[in-house]
């Protein structure tokens, strides 16, 4: 749980990072960002489509610039044989499921 919530707050640094200075990351940015790596490892689909959706982030902004654990989002869930999420990311992201499978 540490890593993910490390990687959460790294990676929401990387989304927010608008300006040159880096700004503190509120809690609830951070939570949410940490139930979209929940709802990824989960393998639903809906729970994953739901945590974006309450999160006001974009589906493609979490697919390019999320990084649950140290991976992106489609190579997490792959890694946690959450195959309906990556499948789901890998659609909204215009990202060739196959190829990352294949990188595993």
């Amino acid at each position: 749980m540490n890593k993910l919530l490390i990687s959460s707050i790294i990676t929401a640094g990387i989304l927010l990072a608008g300006n040159a200075q880096a700004s503190k990351i509120d809690t609830t940015t951070e939570n949410n960002l940490i139930k979209i790596c929940e709802a990824i490892k989960s393998d639903s689909a809906l729970k994953l489509h739901t945590a974006i959706r309450n999160s006001g982030i974009q589906t493609k902004q979490i697919s390019n610039g999320l990084v649950c654990n140290g991976a992106d989002p489609v190579s997490f869930a792959l890694a946690n044989d959450a195959k309906n999420t990556a499948k789901y990311l890998a659609k909204k992201s215009n990202v060739n499921y196959e190829n990352v499978l294949a990188k595993l």
